[in-house]
């Protein structure tokens, strides 16, 4: 019997072809759920992606790269945002590190990097630092649109039109809102949108602020001459290159695997390219701890090098100096002083909310044959006795004073002619003495595949994998040279919540609640009559608040609302 499992890297889209001309180019436009930050806040992010010809939405690369460059253009934040829709969202925490300034938000996909940077979206924000030195803060008395009630209910952009009905436009502290859009065309017909909206105090908005019609641009005509960047059309796309560590002459044809630490076996193996280049396709969030290693352990005089996943270089324009408008100082040092009474408060009252289950991790190779869990058995002196009374399947065998596992196929009972794939928590491991040295009372479970598996071209005859209570290798030592390192992938989701003052227990807590950001919604949508609504509670700061709506439709029409409420 043999198992087959195969994971390639599927390369398909319109406008695409591995062979023909890639012409198809992206666009994407970044939004923030407002313009000026105090470190230590949450910045929240949307992203939508594009065809750049024509501004549509599409679903092409499902993973975009999000940066927060200085003034020097160095990155001080890097996000991998998991989009595997035509939109998403992401939340990033600001490092109290951060100096007072300006900075430039760039987003882009590994497709775009093949393509000019300017072509990138981009997003100017302003971050205060009250705990450092300002003095590099400038000042102006420029006042430009600042009057509470000059802003229109309705303004349209590039086809789209959005209408704002609030229930009221004053309202008390912890008082539920709610608002109502409705969205048409320039002839006045019902559109179905995908929107954000974001509520926060209307002194951390940009007068100026870019809306989705200024920031989209059209697409240059150039075209790339050559396309070194995959499209990652299902995960993030690890690329490197494994070359002699003699010579520095690539590892030409070489079947290598790589493997992340842990309780799940999620092996891929991959045959380099005449150039020693490899690339594996990783679906995981978080930072993980990658091995890569040749799948002939004969191989083991070599190192790696991977390609780096962020773009480098600025070429491109980097933000300008800061400046705050004075007659907004009173309002800022407000929100300052907001933000260090949230920070104390806000663990509080999200202390009681359930987290998010953590969606669990398969192994490559599906349901194993047999399990042994070792708590279900009396405890045995050592893994070599485990494997004799209680894995069926399993044999140990000693050459030449050296042990092996071998696997019975299962079907006539006899025993595979290679030796099996040896895994510990998700790494393949050859020295199977190390292997039979762990501590019993540090191995959780055994899993034994009793059939020939072929993984992306390359065959096992049968698996034996030992999981350890810690997923951690149980400190086992190779004995040969492997590439291992951590590994960020997909960065972990973010939500943002807000507290319901739906009933008095609630509402008459003494919890203190000074949000800058009252609602954050990236993912709402009008359907089919053109409308869709939102609720949310103010909190228990008075003043003005600026309601902003923004999307855009199916064909490419974008719009933007803003509206002004006030808390009192």
């Amino acid at each position: 019997m043999v198992c087959l499992i195969c994971l390639g890297l599927p390369c398909w889209h319109p406008g695409f072809s591995q062979d023909g001309p890639q012409d198809y180019r992206e666009a994407i436009y970044l939004q923030t759920d407002r313009d000026l930050y105090i470190v230590g806040e949450q910045v929240w992010m949307k992203v939508y992606k594009l065809d750049a010809h024509g501004n549509k939405p599409d679903n092409f690369s499902k993973v975009v790269y999000i940066e927060l460059l200085n003034q020097a253009g160095y990155p001080v934040h890097q996000l991998k945002l998991h989009v595997p829709d035509k939109s998403g969202s992401a939340g990033l925490t600001l490092s109290d590190t951060l100096s007072s300034g300006n900075y430039l938000l760039r987003a882009y996909t590994s497709w775009m990097k093949n393509y000019p940077a300017r072509d990138f979206s981009f997003r100017t924000i302003s971050l205060i630092n009250p705990f450092r030195n300002m003095e590099s803060i400038g000042v102006s008395s420029i006042q430009v649109g600042t009057s509470t009630d000059t802003c229109p209910t309705v303004q349209t952009d590039n086809g789209l039109l959005l209408e704002l009905t609030s229930d009221s436009s004053t309202y008390g502290t912890r008082e539920r809102v709610k608002v109502n859009i409705q969205a048409t065309d320039s002839s006045g017909n019902p559109v179905e949108a995908n929107l954000s909206v974001s509520v926060s105090r209307s002194c951390l908005y940009n007068d100026h602020r870019a809306n989705i019609h200024a920031l989209l641009h059209p697409s240059g005509r150039e075209e790339p001459g050559s396309t070194p960047y995959l499209p990652e059309l299902e995960g993030v796309v690890l690329s490197g290159t494994m070359l002699h560590s003699v010579s520095d002459e690539p590892i030409a044809n070489e079947n290598i695997v790589l493997s992340i630490v842990g309780k799940a076996a999620r092996c891929q193996v991959y045959k380099t390219n005449d150039k020693g280049k490899f690339y594996f396709n990783l679906d995981n969030s978080g930072v993980q701890e990658i091995v890569i290693q040749p799948a002939d352990s004969a191989v083991s005089d070599y190192y790696v090098e991977l390609e780096p996943d962020f773009h480098i270089g600025y070429d491109h324009p980097l933000p300008g100096p800061f400046y705050l408008d004075t007659t907004r100082l009173k309002a800022l040092n407000h929100g300052i002083i907001n933000m260090q009474i949230e920070k104390i408060y806000k663990t509080y009252r999200q202390g009681n909310s359930a987290a998010t289950p953590e969606a669990p991790k398969i192994d490559f190779y599906g349901e194993p044959e047999y399990h042994i869990q070792i708590s279900d058995y009396v405890l045995l002196k050592n893994v070599r006795e485990v494997i004799k009374e209680i894995v069926p399947k399993v044999s140990v065998r000693v050459s030449e004073g050296k042990s092996s596992l071998w696997v019975d196929n299962g079907i006539d009972d006899l025993y595979f002619d290679n030796k099996p794939l040896v895994l510990v928590d998700g790494v393949p491991f050859d020295d199977v003495d190390q292997v039979l040295n762990i501590s019993i009372t540090e191995l959780e479970r055994i899993e034994v595949i009793n059939l020939r598996y072929f993984l992306d071209g390359h065959m096992f005859e049968g698996i034996i994998h030992f999981v350890t209570k810690e997923g951690k290798m149980a400190g086992l030592e190779f004995d040969h040279a492997i590439f291992r390192q951590a590994y960020a992938a997909f960065s972990e989701e973010s939500c943002f919540r807000g507290p319901l003052y739906s009933s008095d227990s609630v509402k008459n807590s003494p919890l203190a609640d000074f949000r800058n950001t009252l609602y954050w919604n990236p993912d709402l949508h009008t359907r089919e009559d053109g409308n869709t609504s939102f609720e949310f509670y103010t909190s228990d700061d008075t003043g003005d608040y600026t309601v902003i709506v923004e999307g855009i439709s199916p064909d490419g029409k974008s719009g933007f609302i803003y509206k002004k409420l006030l808390v009192q």
